[in-house]
């Protein structure tokens, strides 16, 4: 009997290990919330993904919810869910948010650790999320505005490199048209899902009025690489993101922003 009971434990320790790549999941998707926008591309897929991963995970954590690592992970999990849950909730994104949310709350009521702690930390979490959702949407409010925005053009240069879209806003007043330039080389793309890095965001043309209907034309040259024109001007040049000068230089991680700040 007691060989018995320490092959379990040895077996549940093991499997604890587990825990590592859950929260090293909660990590990355916290992290990715700050800089990336998400977009299922094969919504299939990644519910048998999340399905395998949901029961692979939860499952696992709930069995060996006692041994110390999984306990620590449990406990941090919903800490990571929260800018998750915040910067990717849309109505597309349920399919994501949902289950993650659920297997979140599981292995933290049912985690190993006191139920001293987990009340306390319960309560700070729920504070925590309480306060955070109210002061991001309430930020969104007045900075954002009351505005209605469509992209009504995007096209990539002819490097691949870079990608532009052509964003109608709709306000109060005669509205406004922006073209915006991002890099097309820092997406994370897996078979189901990419991560669209929205942290270099530029704005090449603002101008007060919309349903202008631009087309941005996009060309090449050996000497500025790619070009982008907007009503014949010159408004980027691939020579201008790689120009050392500071006022020049787009996409450089000093010139990142948040997401949300972009």
């Amino acid at each position: 009997m007691p060989e018995n009971i320490n092959i379990k434990l040895l077996v549940k320790r093991i499997l604890s290990l587990l825990s590592i790549g859950y929260i090293g999941l909660m990590i990355f998707l916290a992290y990715s919330s700050l800089y990336y926008d998400i977009k299922i591309t094969n919504k299939t897929s990644f519910v048998i993904l999340e399905i395998f991963l949901g029961l692979l995970f939860g499952g696992t954590m709930l069995y060996t919810r006692k041994q110390i690592l999984t306990s620590i992970a449990g406990i941090f999990g919903l800490l990571f869910y929260l800018p998750v849950v915040i910067l990717y909730y849309s109505k597309e994104n349920l399919i994501l948010l949902i289950p993650l949310g659920i297997v979140s709350v599981l292995v933290f009521f049912f985690s190993g650790a006191g139920e001293g702690l987990k009340t306390i930390l319960g309560t700070i979490y729920l504070l925590l999320y309480i306060i955070c959702i109210l002061v991001y949407y309430l930020y969104i409010s007045i900075f954002a505005g009351s505005t209605v925005d469509v992209i009504t053009h995007e096209s990539i240069s002819p490097s691949q490199n870079y990608r532009c879209y052509v964003l109608d806003i709709t306000d109060t007043s005669e509205g406004t048209t922006k073209v915006i330039i991002e890099p097309n080389y820092g997406d994370i793309v897996y078979s189901n899902i990419t991560f669209e890095e929205k942290g270099y965001k530029r704005v090449v043309y603002n101008i007060r009025k919309n349903n202008l209907n631009l087309i941005p034309e996009w060309s090449t040259s050996e000497k500025d690489g790619d070009i982008l024109k907007i009503n014949g001007e010159i408004r980027f040049r691939h020579t201008d993101a790689i120009n050392e000068g500071e006022a020049y230089r787009y996409f450089t991680p000093d010139k990142r922003k948040l997401r949300f700040l972009n």
